[in-house]
């Protein structure tokens, strides 16, 4: 992008608006709350003409390999941050329960030591109950039912009470003109909306993904499951306005909430903010292998194996050629599978790498440096990989596994943004790889994308800019 088109966009001014920004997720933060903290930075770097204020966490005290994001400094743009800690009912239960425990156990006279009991979460499957027996089908399912309504509706549920007595303080003592509060986690808009409700607040509700038919967000039965839609019923029928980050999202919630306004939903893309890039410096790359470097974490049904077996059939075919294919992988892996058995070979020889998460400047140097950066994203018909926008900035080749007809396949396609392979593509991707190997293409050649441009996060910040100005006109 040219310094003229960068002057070209337009500037975000909140006409004087006082907004509070409900976030769970704020700097300093590792490397999984990175996504969620990015929305909320962009817009706050690029608002003017009014005061922000954002409503968080507790800071988190992290060594600098643990923080995610140590580049950004707090405050971002002269927002006033409130930080709030949570009150874990659940662990209050687990203290609680430990003390019983222990004074049974001094009150016994048996002599005999007790077994070690562990109470399981929703992630646990090894957990036994107090007499070391197997547990019943139904005592764990009490269990779990307990854990997920302390977490309810996801592991910010804790925060929601405290957060809705600090915001409608700040609401009432700041002039707070209008609420805009952005889930995942979900426990933001609940928050949000509360605080609306209570102060007759304008809220806007803003979805970075789906709170329903998310296939990366576990059930948590069909009670709570019931109850968290009618709680996205009840906050988006209250909202003044809902954000959604992709067009088939948008029509998805046009589809559940044929009785409200069309106009009340509107869609904000996530972006790029060039600020965040200014400072990095593309990694040395190593001439012996071509690069493809994923940074982010691979878990569920985000599974690299496609690619990982075209690696192996690629390889194969460039034996004798002077260049191998290397796959990076920067975070963790959580799949129902050991990657690191089922690829070992691949690690052996060199071409799957795979690392501990990193900063985020750092990882941008990884990706920087590659000779092609990816994209893993399974059947989903509204999400797209915020990745993808870094990926626009950095200027890199993208390869983009994911079915045509998803978010994320179809936006490809529409832009030109990228090579695009489905996950049942493996053999045709590994031709591609070697053809891409063979011919050098790509290196030294790539310019960038030509829609490249659009993607830039003041367009996103000027259309929020707006919608809160039609708010409080």
């Amino acid at each position: 992008m040219t310094a003229k088109q960068q002057a070209a966009l337009p500037e975000a001014d909140l006409g004087g608006s006082n907004v509070l920004f409900v976030a769970y997720f704020f700097p300093p933060t590792i490397s999984t709350g990175v996504p969620g903290c990015m929305r909320t930075i962009k817009f706050l770097r690029n608002l003017k003409g009014g005061q922000c204020h954002v409503l968080t966490t507790p800071e988190a005290q992290l060594s600098p390999e643990q923080s995610a994001l140590s580049h950004i400094e707090l405050p971002v743009h002269d927002e006033t941050i409130h930080r709030v800690a949570s009150r874990d009912v659940f662990q209050v239960l687990l203290t609680a329960r430990r003390s019983v425990k222990g004074l049974v156990k001094r009150g016994g006279n048996s002599g005999r030591a007790e077994p070690a009991t562990s109470f399981r979460t929703a992630t646990s499957a090894t957990a036994q109950p107090d007499n070391g027996l197997p547990e019943t089908g139904r005592f764990q399912q009490m269990k779990d039912f307990i854990y997920n309504l302390c977490y309810f509706p996801d592991q910010a549920g804790p925060w929601v009470l405290p957060a809705v007595a600090r915001a409608r303080r700040i609401v009432r003592e700041q002039n707070i003109d209008v609420i805009f509060a952005t889930g995942s986690p979900w426990s933001d808009l609940i928050v949000g909306y509360l605080v609306s409700r209570l102060t007759r607040t304008p809220l806007i509700v803003d979805f970075r993904d789906p709170w329903m038919n998310n296939p990366f967000h576990p059930s948590k039965g069909a009670l709570l499951d019931a109850w968290a839609l009618r709680w996205e019923q009840r906050i988006v029928e209250h909202a003044n306005a809902v954000s959604l980050n992709t067009e088939p999202l948008k029509q998805e919630f046009l589809q559940r909430y044929p009785r409200q306004p069309a106009d009340k939903f509107f869609v904000m893309p996530n972006g790029f903010d060039l600020a965040d890039f200014t400072a990095s410096e593309a990694a040395v790359p190593d001439s012996r292998y071509f690069t493809l470097c994923h940074a982010g974490f691979l878990y569920g049904v985000r599974d690299p194996a496609p690619l990982l077996q075209a690696i192996e059939q690629a390889n194969r075919q460039l034996a004798d050629s002077r260049r191998q294919i290397r796959f990076r992988q920067i975070g963790d892996i959580l799949l129902n599978y050991d990657v690191r058995k089922r690829f070992g070979a691949l690690i052996d020889d060199g071409s799957l790498m795979i690392e501990p998460p990193q900063p985020y400047q750092q990882c941008l140097q990884a990706l920087t440096g590659a000779d092609m950066v990816v994209n893993i994203q399974p059947a989903t018909r509204s999400q797209v990989p915020s990745k993808l926008y870094d990926y626009l900035a950095i200027n890199r080749p993208i390869l983009n596994i994911t079915p045509r007809d998803g978010a994320l396949g179809t936006m490809v396609e529409e832009y030109g943004l990228g090579e695009l392979f489905d996950f049942e593509e493996s053999e045709a991707l590994a031709r591609r790889l070697v053809e891409i190997v063979q011919n050098d293409e790509y290196s030294g050649s790539f310019d960038g994308y030509n829609n490249r441009s659009r993607f830039d996060s003041r367009h996103t910040a000027w259309d929020l800019a707006e919608k809160i100005k039609a708010l409080t006109s």
